[in-house]
């Protein structure tokens, strides 16, 4: 791949001069547009920052800086590498020195006038700090000396000390790109003197009033004075100065603003007399009748068409000046005039009146006895039984006598009942709260009841003592107790989750706040977790662990050997009493029922077999536990007799159905069923029936061809019908 390359220009761009302030772009082009370059501005690396932004447009390549400064000039370098010899583009660029300008004072000429022995200060400002200002007098350069000049960023000060004739003349302020001309004159200060009288003035009570003189020369100092005393500016002084006119304004005036006005320039004074007409004082609001229930606060109000001063009004009762009592004050706020009489009793009841010089207004104040009324009702309250309960009841007077009752019924102080009173407050406290205290609590006091409603609810059920896991030997009891904290209350016991049903093995009990819960015989199905609830409150889960009992054979079974017919007893010994057997003869577990009896007799179980048959042995096993013991059983087979034989002929119908019924001596034995010999199997022809010791041979659809001989054969024994086929 061919190097990068700048395309244009092929030479260096000559220097780049811009001014402070305007924007400088640096730009280039590659012959590869994803080439990279790198920056460098005298040397070191070009990072972008604010005000320095670099673009990368295709194979452009641009450098922009926003507003040039003096420190952005020097050598800019792009180079397509950092690898040495790579090629590169360097541009010059140049930030001239920003012009330097008088900023003050705008004119080129400025008279300025001193009094001999006063420091002369002409100062200038610079359009920026670091300009050199030269200072010239009548063409002369100055330098130091009684001439001081001073420099403080772009202010610019000469300063002569102890102004002489001599100073006066033409001063120039020459600065690189500006200059100043003052014109200085050195005089002696023309004499200070008024040159207009003040006038008397007369202002109605609140207007504004402004006394005015003219002093010479304008600039001359003018010291007011009101009565004698110097007047300093404040909220109702105002002076102003406009040319050699001075002016005193006094606002808003009042009664005690009347007097002499002084105005002194130099040696010379003028004074006027400001009179002050006083404004009638009339009720725009005035006072209205009153009626108030003894015992309230009263305000007594009206309102003024201007804001007078203080003493303006008075108030008066019954056309007198109001008694010193502490429980009368007044106020006023602006236009508004208030009498406040705190706590009115009866006596205060009259005509009250406002007054001023211009006008009156009178009202009626009435007063009627206080009346008793409830502040603060008492509220229904719902206590849990045992509790206590507060009621607080707030009148409007305090030494009330009253009565508190419950239900109707007058309650009086006691150990469970404290009845006492705080002020205006009134309280009842009941302790020791039953069920049958719940009702409604009422106070008396006169033609007043108030009454609210007392709710004792029933304690919530908690469990005093939990119950405790448990162990117990399989067949043996567990006790499952808890106590809670009412006797009274329901429980419910349950076993993994499910509720329990009291049965003959399962127990429940309750004694006084006990509960309890008692398995008999607990087998392995016992095992598991309890719990027991009562209203919300729960107990548990505890486990239940039942252990496997250790059961041995004491005395083993013994074999028994009996003839077909006969009854067999097995008897097994074990070392445990609560103990659950299971019997099984050849391999084939035992009911008890029918031929089979099971008992137990203490330790002792025992199995007794009835009516055995030959196909009855085989080994008889008993098992407790891991404890196990077994015998064989042997029965001897009897001969198989024909008890009850079919008749030597039987007579069929064609179609009909024939049946030869025998028995023998036992159930259970085998018969074989033959005809002229050959023995018979079951079929659609023939159907094989036994029924205990009955045996049946049932011939259906009865044809001629099937009449002959047939016999059954038991054992030794045997048999012979013939059946003969009619129709």
């Amino acid at each position: 791949e061919p190097p990068v390359q700048f395309l244009a220009p092929e030479a260096a761009p000559g220097p780049l001069c811009v001014a402070p302030g305007e924007p400088v772009m640096l730009s280039c082009e590659l012959s590869r547009a994803g080439a990279l370059v790198f920056w460098s501005h005298n040397g070191r690396p070009v990072q972008e920052e604010e005000g320095v932004e670099l673009h990368a447009e295709g194979p452009r390549r641009v450098l922009c800086i926003r507003a040039a400064e003096p420190a952005h000039a020097g050598l800019y370098t792009c180079q397509s590498g950092e690898a040495p010899g790579a090629p590169s583009l360097s541009f010059t660029v140049q930030v001239a020195e920003p012009s330097v300008r008088v900023v003050t004072p705008e004119a080129a000429q400025t008279r300025v006038r001193s009094t001999p022995g006063r420091d002369l200060e002409l100062v200038v400002h610079l359009s920026g700090p670091g300009g050199t200002v030269r200072w010239y007098k009548d063409g002369e350069r100055l330098s130091q000396g009684r001439v001081q000049l001073e420099q403080a960023g772009a202010r610019q000060v000469l300063r002569v000390r102890g102004t002489q004739s001599g100073d006066a003349g033409e001063y120039l302020c020459d600065a690189p790109q500006d200059s100043r001309i003052f014109l200085v004159s050195v005089e002696e200060p023309p004499p200070v003197k008024l040159v207009s009288e003040l006038t008397p003035l007369t202002v109605h009570e609140g207007d504004d009033a402004t006394f005015r003189c003219e002093v010479s020369p304008p600039d001359a100092d003018v010291t007011w004075l009101r009565n004698g005393a110097i007047v300093t500016p404040g909220p109702g002084l105002e002076m102003a100065q406009s040319g050699s006119t001075r002016t005193l304004t006094v606002r808003g005036c009042q009664l005690k603003d009347a007097g002499i006005v002084t105005a002194q320039a130099g040696g010379t004074a003028t004074s006027a007399r400001l009179h002050i007409r006083e404004t009638e004082l009339l009720f725009l609001r005035r006072l209205q009748d009153m009626r108030v229930e003894e015992g309230q606060d009263v305000c007594l109000e009206v309102e003024t068409g201007r804001v007078g001063a203080v003493g303006a009004v008075r108030w008066v009762r019954g056309g007198e000046p109001l008694p010193h009592d502490s429980r009368l004050s007044v106020a006023q706020d602006g236009h508004i005039y208030r009498l406040f009489i705190h706590g009115v009793v009866l006596a205060d009841q009259g005509t009250y009146g406002c007054e001023s010089h211009h006008d009156r207004t009178l009202a009626r104040l009435s007063v009627r006895p206080r009346q008793l009324r409830v502040l603060r009702p008492l509220e229904d309250m719902t206590i849990i039984e045992g509790g206590s309960a507060t009621f607080q009841l707030e009148l409007s007077q305090e030494g009330v006598m009253g009565e508190w009752a419950r239900g109707g019924v007058r309650l009086r102080p006691g150990p469970q009942c404290r009845i006492h009173t705080e002020g205006r407050t009134y309280h009842l406290a009941l302790s020791g709260l039953g069920l049958a205290d719940s009702g409604c609590i009422s106070f008396t006091a006169d033609s007043l009841r108030c009454a609210a409603r007392l709710t004792v609810r029933e304690a919530p059920v908690t469990f005093v003592q939990v119950p405790q896991d448990f162990e117990v030997t399989e067949g043996d009891t567990a006790t499952f107790e808890c106590e809670l904290s009412q006797a009274l209350a329901d429980v419910t016991w349950e076993k993994d989750g499910r509720p329990l049903i009291p049965s003959p093995r399962l127990r429940l009990q309750a004694l006084g706040a006990r509960r309890l819960l008692q398995l008999r015989r607990c087998g392995s199905l016992d095992a598991g977790t309890y719990s027991c609830a009562a209203g919300t409150a729960r107990a548990g889960p505890v486990r239940l662990t039942v252990r496997e009992r250790v059961v041995s054979v004491l005395s083993e079974l013994r074999p028994v050997s009996v003839r077909e017919g006969d009854s067999a007893t097995f008897e097994c010994t074990v070392s445990e009493v609560e103990t659950t057997g299971s019997w099984k003869l050849g391999g084939r577990p035992l009911r008890p029922g029918g031929r089979i009896r099971i008992r137990q007799e203490g330790k002792k179980h025992i199995l007794v077999l009835s009516e055995l048959r030959a196909e009855d042995a085989g080994e008889v096993r008993f098992q407790a536990g891991p404890a196990q013991s077994a015998a064989e059983l042997e029965v001897e087979a009897l001969p198989l007799q024909m008890c009850r034989r079919p008749p030597r002929e039987k007579t069929v119908l064609v179609g009909r159905r024939a049946v030869l019924e025998v028995t023998v001596s036992r159930s259970g034995g085998h018969v074989c069923w033959l005809r002229e010999g050959v023995a018979l199997c079951p079929g659609d022809k023939y159907e094989l029936r036994s029924h205990g010791p009955t045996h049946s041979l049932v011939i259906r659809d009865v044809r001629p061809e099937d009449q002959g001989t047939y016999c059954c054969q038991a054992g030794q024994d045997s048999a012979h019908t013939r059946l003969l086929v009619e129709g």
